[in-house]
Formats: structure tokens, sequence, C-alpha cells
């Protein structure tokens, strides 16, 4: 088992670790209820179950469950999460599913002052589980990102992962993808973050093809993973940019398009605005990996996806458009941008890539 720190958050990497979830947090807590924050669907109950048993085996015997989570997560369901938690006095938040479980579990963990938080993922691609970032949908204000807490441990399996179909493959290594190169061109990207972002950014291209081809290899599997702690850790020490402006803000208006699904489709025209801030040097090391990228993204999606199928479906209101500008020109991911993000060349942006109407 493979134990690394990022961030504040332990991380242990191995396939088959989550059966080990309650050995795991023996070490770490005393505590006795466990919440648990979970998805839903008959390709994690065999998952379910194995942490399940794995936390009574070690005595954690009141296991309080809550999977009423949107894949774009609202304030509301966390809120019953939190009236869980505070009724069954759970002491330890356990999050089980993609990145949208792991991000409402942070939001239930630092509003209950809980003991221990732990993340299992389900996904290779968000990075959520060691960083203290949630996006959730709030009722009045909309999506917006927010400060809460990271998980004390997060347990990565890539055995997980197997049961992911190819279009989420694809979508999740477009977000792990869009990490490295958004920190990749960061204001100001420190060296180790340049380094761990184009080493992630290349196992995305070199691994992602035969994940989505073979996803119940467990060995692509984890090659994912390490992608997602490469990135991610570069996300954390540089910053993102301006294709999260406006892809975090797009999902709150239409919550159909998956977030990884709108990562890919903005690659081409952020290295587009930005490629003029890199040293040539810098600017060729990565776009033979973004040239690749992009074009495994359009030959892949639109095979199977669930909603979008052509791009004559990729529509915006118009009048929907200067409320989503405004929001991603005021995103906080637009103060590490290399460019100015402005309003100009979001609306520009977002014209080149969507139908208004």
């Amino acid at each position: 088992m493979k134990r690394r720190t990022a961030g504040s958050t332990q991380v242990y990497f191995s396939p088959g670790v989550s059966r080990e979830t309650g050995k795991l947090l023996r070490r770490h807590t005393d505590c006795q209820t466990v919440l648990l924050v979970h998805s839903s669907g008959s390709w994690l109950q065999p998952i379910l179950e194995q942490v399940v048993a794995n936390l009574e085996e070690n005595g954690f015997n009141n296991i309080v469950f809550h999977k009423g989570i949107s894949p774009n997560p609202h304030c509301a369901e966390c809120d019953e999460g939190i009236r869980l938690a505070r009724e069954n006095d759970a002491g330890i938040i356990v999050a089980l599913g993609a990145g949208s479980y792991v991000d409402a579990a942070k939001y239930i963990a630092s509003e209950t002052n809980a003991d221990f938080y732990a993340a299992i993922p389900t996904t290779a691609g968000t990075a959520s589980y060691f960083n203290e970032w949630a996006v959730l949908i709030d009722e009045q204000q909309g999506k917006k990102s927010m400060i809460t807490r990271a998980p004390d441990i997060a347990i990565l399996d890539p055995e997980t992962l197997t049961s992911l179909p190819p279009h989420l493959s694809l979508y999740t290594g477009m977000d792990c993808f869009s990490h490295g190169l958004e920190a990749y061109f960061a204001k100001s990207c420190p060296p180790v973050a340049a380094r761990e972002a184009l080493q992630g950014c290349r196992l995305v291209v070199d691994n992602l093809e035969d994940v989505i081809e073979n996803g119940k290899d467990v060995a692509l599997r984890s090659k994912m993973f390490e992608a997602d702690l490469l990135t991610g850790r570069a996300m954390m020490r540089a910053g993102l940019g301006i294709l999260h402006c406006i892809a975090n803000v797009i999902s709150g208006f239409y919550p159909h398009y998956q977030h990884g699904f709108l990562c890919g489709l903005l690659i081409r025209d952020t290295v587009e605005y930005n490629r003029e801030t890199l040293t040539k040097a810098r600017l060729n090391k990565i776009l033979p990996l973004v040239e690749q990228v992009t074009d495994l993204f359009n030959n892949h999606y639109n095979e199977k996806p669930p909603v979008v199928v052509t791009k004559n479906d990729l529509i915006i209101e118009e009048k929907e458009l200067p409320g989503i500008v405004q929001l991603a020109v005021s995103n906080v991911n637009a103060a590490t941008n290399p460019r100015p993000v402005t309003a100009d060349i979001v609306e520009h942006i977002i014209r080149n890539n969507f139908y208004l109407e």
C-alpha cells in the first residue's frame, strides 16, 4: 500500500484498499458513529457492502446512510446530511462516490465540525479528495466554490473505477488533464507544479484511450489515479484559470452538461488564448499533449454519451449569456489565469463552442 501526503490529506493508494476502510479509520479516530455519504446504483453495491463490512468488523456498528446527492450537489442536499450527522452524533464522515459526493461530504464535515473525514473516490479526475474546495449549488446564488475542509484521509482504490462507463472515463480524464493544463499555464506556476502538471497530463494522454477501451484493467485505472494526484497537486500549488471559470459556471446553469465534458470542449480555446504567455520551450512540451488529448476527445465524446449527442445539442440560451459571462469573469479561478479574464473573451469562447438561441 502506498502512503502519500497531499496537502493535509493522508493518501492510501492500492488495489483493494477500500476493503480496509474500517481498519484505516481505527488508526486515526476513536469515534463510533459514521455518516456514509454514498453514490447509488447497482455497480456500487459490491463496493458499498465491502466498505460497510469492514467498518463493522472494526467496531463501527452505528452507520447512517445518506445518498441523496445530485451530480451537481445542492446545499439543500448537504443540509439533510448535516441534519442526519447531528441527530445521530456522527463524528466520522465517509464519502464513497464521485467528486460530487466528496464535495458534499466536505461541506457536511465542515458544518458539523466532524472529528474525522475520509474520502473514497470512485472517479479519477476531480482531485477533490485532497483539497478543501467544494463546488455546490445554492438555490439563491447558483453554483459557487467555497472553502470547506479537506479530507483527513483519501482511500484511492483503482478497483472502484472499473465499473466507470467509457463516456465517464473520457470526461473525468478531460477534467484531470485540464487541471494540469491550467496549472501549467497559471500566472505564477512554480517549477515543481509545472513538472507535476506535465507528468500528469502525459499520463492521461498515454493511458486514457486504453482505459476507455478496457475499463476493467486495474493497472490502467491506477495510472489514471496517479495522473489525478499529479495534476491535482499542481492545481493546488499554482491554481487554475479561464477554462474552469467558464466550465464551473455553465454547469450551474445547465447541470446536464457534465463538468469533465465541458473541460474537454474548452481545452483548445483555453490554450489559444493563453499560449503567448509561455516561452517557446515550455509551450513545445505541452502542445503535443494538447493536440493528442483534444483529438481523443473529439473522436470519442459523441459515441455513447448520456445526453449530448451532437454539437447541435450544445445550446445556451441567449438570455442566460450575460449572467454566465458576469459570473465567469468574477470566478475565483480568474485570479491565476495568465491573461485577464474579460467579458469579451469569455463570450467569444462560449459562442465558439455553443449554439446560442
